[in-house]
């Protein structure tokens, strides 16, 4: 019989919410901007399917969820602060639009990260080695279906 799955930790919740808000803003832009952008709407559309998956795999608990959850927010946070930060310095962006951006897409993105690292997050995707106790952020296998102790190279 399985083990029971344990109750869902709230940075889980916290990254669920803040996943959803950002891609909630990104729609938002992307109905708004569609007809004047440079971006066409189908990617657009795969930007938020992507989201969508990532949602779906942090909410289930899958490692690979976890790996691209936390790390692909960062990189997209930072991605869009710099963006902003160079419209504003090249006047290409109103202060008001990027207020938006910084707080709908910036700001949750980087939530996201940082609800992932928290221990209860390391805990709710199995990422503590059962033999030393030790966190971990490798897998053993490129789908991060097993996961690999850095400190005494257990996989689990």
């Amino acid at each position: 019989m399985p083990t029971p799955r344990p109750r869902t930790p709230a940075s889980i919740h916290v990254a669920a919410l803040a996943l959803l808000l950002a891609t909630a803003v990104q729609g938002g832009i992307a109905f708004t901007l569609s007809a004047t952008s440079r971006v066409g709407f189908g990617q657009w559309l795969f930007a938020a399917a992507v989201m969508a998956l990532l949602l779906w795999g942090i909410t289930r608990g899958y490692r690979l969820g976890w790996l691209w959850g936390r790390y692909l927010a960062a990189f997209l946070a930072a991605l869009v602060l710099v963006t902003v930060v160079f419209g504003l310095w090249t006047a290409q962006m109103r202060w008001a639009a990027a207020a938006v951006v910084l707080g709908g897409l910036v700001l949750p993105l980087g939530v996201v990260s940082v609800a992932l690292g928290r221990p209860s997050a390391l805990r709710w995707f199995d990422l503590y080695c059962p033999k030393c106790g030790t966190a971990a952020n490798r897998g053993r296998d490129f789908l991060f279906r097993e996961a690999r102790c850095v400190k005494c190279g257990n996989v689990w």
